[in-house]
């Protein structure tokens, strides 16, 4: 395998994402003898000595060779406009280093980044442009739609589509999108790895006892920050209506939010005060979330469908069937349905009426009694959702010509 990569990401190695979805693929390429060197950057408060020199150890274990630089935050623009020619001049040293024949941009910064340093003939451009970036950020609120950020980042956006030799992205939702903004490029290969869970930490326990038909309760968990796109209001809603066929359920979010975000969820979604007692939220070690996690009967987690959310893959999703728990979800969420739906796996809702949820409701029974159904999901988990898949998919990408 004569595969150098210099692997760019303007996502620390030390925050939370990095430590689960970076630095995992990172170690399991360098053990299957990929020389990589990582170029990232970090932020100042994560920047601790014990931290810095134990993760630099472990990936140095694996072979892969770090380089941290600091990330800058204000004033946006100019500070992140500094961190790009930082990161250009020193990939461009790391780049001659390694003689790096693959640069391998991880989002759209380290895609600004990589484009001049695959000025050189004979290296490749891994764009793993994940999803439609710009458009996240406006369907999130944090750009203006229309707006010079949006217009400048949709421009850069084509430009890193023409310019990749290969493109990764999350979902086959997410894959048609790109070939078809790229007719002229029928050839681009156009990966779709799917983010992966950590089987050996996320693994199944002993099912719920008694029978969900000898019960008056469901345990309902959602897994992660509440965020801008996820809809706690709709969820309690449901959890309200389940609440009447099963009143004894509970309602746990295993989140380090604010207590005060999840309490005004749940005035807005009109639970009742008895109703409301039986909602919990906290965070939990790592360590302690899959044990957790595999206790509920159902992993539910309703996102705000948009355009850009077709190309996403909630990490929760694949941790949730590596625990062997079904899903309760909304459709138009990256391939989530179709996993679900052809899987059985899980449910999907139409829509948050209250219809939808009824209908949900009714199927609820027979799915849960299905003897099959947490290994069918654990068994999703190994073949679409594991570091191995996703990781021998990289391996296939850096091998094209």
């Amino acid at each position: 395998m004569n595969h150098r990569v210099l692997y760019l990401t303007y996502d620390g190695l030390l925050d939370p994402l990095g430590q689960s979805q970076v630095q995992p693929y990172l170690r399991w390429l360098g053990r299957a003898g990929v020389r990589i060197r990582v170029l990232s950057f970090e932020k100042p408060e994560r920047l601790d000595p014990q931290a810095v020199a134990c993760t630099r150890r472990e990936l140095a274990a694996c072979g892969v060779v770090w380089t941290a630089l600091r990330y800058h935050s204000r004033p946006a623009a100019p500070a992140t406009a500094w961190d790009i020619l930082r990161g250009v001049s020193v990939g461009l040293w790391l780049a001659l280093c390694l003689r790096a024949n693959i640069v391998h941009a991880r989002s759209y910064i380290a895609a600004l980044i990589a484009l001049p340093l695959c000025a050189f003939p004979r290296r490749r451009f891994v764009f793993d442009m994940r999803g439609f970036w710009a458009d996240e950020k406006v369907e999130g609120g944090a750009w203006r739609a229309g707006g010079a950020m949006y217009r400048l980042f949709k421009r850069l956006e084509r430009v890193f589509l023409s310019r990749a030799d290969a493109v990764v992205v999350l979902s086959e939702r997410g894959a048609a999108l790109v070939r078809a903004r790229l007719p002229g490029r029928s050839g681009l290969t156009v990966a779709v790895i799917p983010t992966c869970a950590d089987l050996e930490l996320f693994r199944p326990a002993e099912p719920p006892a008694p029978s969900v038909a000898e019960r008056r309760g469901l345990r309902l968990v959602y897994l992660g920050s509440l965020g801008t796109w996820y809809l706690p209001v709709e969820m309690l809603r449901f959890f309200g209506a389940l609440l009447e066929q099963y009143p004894e359920s509970e309602f746990r979010f295993i989140s380090g939010s604010p207590e005060a975000e999840l309490r005004a969820a749940v005035e807005e979604s009109g639970l009742a005060p008895e109703a409301a007692a039986r909602v919990t939220l906290g965070p939990l070690p790592r360590k302690d979330v899959p044990a957790a996690l595999a206790r509920a009967d159902f992993s539910i987690f309703f996102i705000r469908p948009s355009f850009s959310k077709q190309a996403s893959c909630a990490t929760k999703f694949g941790e949730s069937m590596a625990c062997g728990v079904p899903v309760l979800i909304n459709s138009g969420i990256g391939d989530h349905d179709t996993h679900v739906t052809e899987g059985r796996v899980g449910l999907v809702l139409e829509d948050f009426s209250q219809a939808s949820f009824q209908r949900a409701l009714e199927r609820i029974p027979a799915l849960l009694a299905d003897p099959g159904l947490r290994l069918r999901c654990r068994a999703l988990a190994e073949s679409r959702f594991s570091l191995e898949h996703a990781g021998q998919a990289y391996v296939e990408l850096y091998a094209k010509p």
